[in-house]
Protein backbone atom coordinates (compact mmCIF):
# COMPACT_ATOMS: atom_id res chain seq x y z
CA UNK A 1 0.00 0.00 0.00
CA UNK A 2 1.77 3.17 -0.77
CA UNK A 3 1.87 6.13 1.77
CA UNK A 4 -0.32 8.62 -0.03
CA UNK A 5 -3.16 5.74 0.43
CA UNK A 6 -2.53 5.23 4.50
CA UNK A 7 -2.29 9.07 4.66
CA UNK A 8 -5.66 9.06 3.11
CA UNK A 9 -7.18 6.26 4.58
CA UNK A 10 -5.68 7.34 7.82
CA UNK A 11 -7.89 11.32 7.30
CA UNK A 12 -11.01 9.34 6.30
CA UNK A 13 -10.89 7.31 9.53
CA UNK A 14 -10.00 10.06 12.06
CA UNK A 15 -12.60 12.27 9.95
CA UNK A 16 -15.50 9.47 10.69
CA UNK A 17 -14.53 9.58 14.02
CA UNK A 18 -14.69 13.52 14.52
CA UNK A 19 -17.95 13.50 13.17
CA UNK A 20 -19.31 10.78 15.98
CA UNK A 21 -17.55 13.16 18.54
CA UNK A 22 -19.23 16.23 17.08
CA UNK A 23 -22.56 14.56 17.26
CA UNK A 24 -21.25 13.62 20.89
CA UNK A 25 -21.00 17.21 21.67
CA UNK A 26 -24.01 18.36 19.98
CA UNK A 27 -26.07 16.33 22.20
CA UNK A 28 -24.40 16.96 25.04
CA UNK A 29 -25.02 21.34 24.22
CA UNK A 30 -28.26 21.21 22.46
CA UNK A 31 -30.08 18.34 24.26
CA UNK A 32 -28.58 17.24 27.70
CA UNK A 33 -27.73 20.49 29.68
CA UNK A 34 -30.70 22.45 28.29
CA UNK A 35 -32.98 19.50 29.66
CA UNK A 36 -31.05 19.47 33.04
CA UNK A 37 -31.40 23.54 33.14
CA UNK A 38 -35.31 22.91 32.82
CA UNK A 39 -35.33 20.43 35.20
CA UNK A 40 -33.74 22.71 37.72
CA UNK A 41 -36.10 25.26 37.10
CA UNK A 42 -39.01 23.05 37.53
CA UNK A 43 -37.57 21.80 40.98
CA UNK A 44 -37.28 25.74 41.66
CA UNK A 45 -41.10 26.26 40.69
CA UNK A 46 -42.46 23.37 42.95
CA UNK A 47 -40.32 24.66 46.07
CA UNK A 48 -41.62 28.46 45.42
CA UNK A 49 -45.44 27.53 44.64
CA UNK A 50 -45.61 24.71 47.86
CA UNK A 51 -43.86 28.42 50.00
CA UNK A 52 -46.29 30.55 48.37
CA UNK A 53 -49.61 27.83 49.55
CA UNK A 54 -47.88 27.30 52.62
CA UNK A 55 -47.96 31.56 53.41
CA UNK A 56 -51.47 31.43 52.30
CA UNK A 57 -52.21 28.58 54.86
CA UNK A 58 -50.87 30.35 57.71
CA UNK A 59 -52.66 33.34 56.77
CA UNK A 60 -56.29 31.70 57.09
CA UNK A 61 -55.42 29.11 59.46
CA UNK A 62 -52.97 28.63 62.85
CA UNK A 63 -50.66 26.46 62.34
CA UNK A 64 -47.71 24.73 64.41
CA UNK A 65 -44.53 25.96 64.67
CA UNK A 66 -43.14 23.08 63.79
CA UNK A 67 -43.76 24.34 60.09
CA UNK A 68 -40.55 26.42 60.24
CA UNK A 69 -38.64 22.59 59.42
CA UNK A 70 -40.70 22.72 55.74
CA UNK A 71 -39.43 25.86 55.39
CA UNK A 72 -35.98 25.37 55.86
CA UNK A 73 -36.25 22.29 53.72
CA UNK A 74 -37.93 24.43 50.71
CA UNK A 75 -35.34 26.77 51.11
CA UNK A 76 -31.95 24.34 51.36
CA UNK A 77 -33.87 23.02 48.12
CA UNK A 78 -33.49 26.19 46.30
CA UNK A 79 -30.27 27.05 47.45
CA UNK A 80 -29.24 24.06 46.15
CA UNK A 81 -30.40 24.34 42.89
CA UNK A 82 -29.72 28.17 42.61
CA UNK A 83 -25.93 26.93 43.66
CA UNK A 84 -26.12 24.99 40.66
CA UNK A 85 -26.73 27.14 37.88
CA UNK A 86 -24.77 29.68 38.83
CA UNK A 87 -21.39 27.97 39.83
CA UNK A 88 -21.97 25.27 36.84
CA UNK A 89 -22.76 27.13 33.38
CA UNK A 90 -19.13 26.79 31.71
CA UNK A 91 -20.13 25.16 28.50
CA UNK A 92 -17.11 24.04 26.44
CA UNK A 93 -17.47 23.70 22.60
CA UNK A 94 -14.61 22.26 21.33
CA UNK A 95 -12.77 24.56 18.68
CA UNK A 96 -9.70 26.56 19.12
CA UNK A 97 -10.09 30.28 20.52
CA UNK A 98 -7.22 31.41 17.90
CA UNK A 99 -6.21 30.74 14.27
CA UNK A 100 -2.44 31.00 15.24
CA UNK A 101 -2.76 27.22 16.59
CA UNK A 102 -3.92 25.96 12.55
CA UNK A 103 -0.98 27.87 10.64
CA UNK A 104 1.42 26.27 13.28
CA UNK A 105 1.59 22.97 11.17
CA UNK A 106 4.65 22.21 9.07
CA UNK A 107 3.37 22.00 5.50
CA UNK A 108 3.83 17.87 4.46
CA UNK A 109 1.56 15.10 3.61
CA UNK A 110 0.47 14.45 7.33
CA UNK A 111 -0.58 18.20 7.79
CA UNK A 112 -4.31 17.79 7.38
CA UNK A 113 -4.41 14.49 9.59
CA UNK A 114 -2.33 16.11 12.55
CA UNK A 115 -4.97 18.75 11.66
CA UNK A 116 -8.07 16.66 12.34
CA UNK A 117 -6.44 14.79 15.25
CA UNK A 118 -5.43 17.98 17.12
CA UNK A 119 -9.22 18.91 16.62
CA UNK A 120 -10.23 15.56 17.59
CA UNK A 121 -9.00 15.98 20.82
CA UNK A 122 -9.93 19.23 21.57
CA UNK A 123 -13.78 17.68 21.09
CA UNK A 124 -12.62 15.29 23.14
CA UNK A 125 -11.67 17.72 26.09
CA UNK A 126 -15.15 20.15 25.34
CA UNK A 127 -17.27 16.26 25.85
CA UNK A 128 -15.19 15.53 29.30
CA UNK A 129 -15.73 18.80 30.32
CA UNK A 130 -19.16 19.15 29.57
CA UNK A 131 -20.14 15.44 31.11
CA UNK A 132 -18.31 16.89 34.31
CA UNK A 133 -20.73 20.18 34.39
CA UNK A 134 -23.65 17.66 33.81
CA UNK A 135 -22.22 15.39 36.55
CA UNK A 136 -21.74 18.12 39.01
CA UNK A 137 -25.41 19.66 38.58
CA UNK A 138 -26.83 16.21 38.86
CA UNK A 139 -25.23 15.94 42.18
CA UNK A 140 -26.56 18.88 43.34
CA UNK A 141 -30.45 18.68 42.03
CA UNK A 142 -30.74 14.76 43.48
CA UNK A 143 -29.90 17.36 46.67
CA UNK A 144 -32.07 19.62 46.05
CA UNK A 145 -34.54 16.97 44.81
CA UNK A 146 -34.37 14.79 48.06
CA UNK A 147 -34.97 17.73 49.87
CA UNK A 148 -38.05 19.04 47.72
CA UNK A 149 -39.14 15.31 48.64
CA UNK A 150 -38.76 15.53 52.46
CA UNK A 151 -40.40 19.04 52.61
CA UNK A 152 -43.65 17.53 50.98
CA UNK A 153 -43.48 14.80 52.99
CA UNK A 154 -43.29 16.99 56.04
CA UNK A 155 -45.82 18.94 54.79
CA UNK A 156 -47.83 15.34 54.42
CA UNK A 157 -47.18 14.94 57.66
CA UNK A 158 -48.12 18.01 59.20
CA UNK A 159 -51.59 18.52 57.43
CA UNK A 160 -52.16 14.59 58.82
CA UNK A 161 -51.55 15.11 61.81
CA UNK A 162 -53.64 18.65 61.93
CA UNK A 163 -56.54 16.62 60.48
CA UNK A 164 -56.50 13.37 62.96
CA UNK A 165 -56.14 16.36 66.37
CA UNK A 166 -59.06 18.14 64.83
Amino acid sequence: MSEELEIENYEHNLKIHYEAKRKELDILLTSSIPIQLSNMKTILWINFLMIGLMFQFLKKFPLPDIVIGFFILSLCAIISILFAMLTNRTKSYGVYDDVKTMSTYEDDNWTKSRAIFDMLNMLQIAIEDNRLVIINRAKLMHVATWFTLASIVFLVIIFSTLQINS
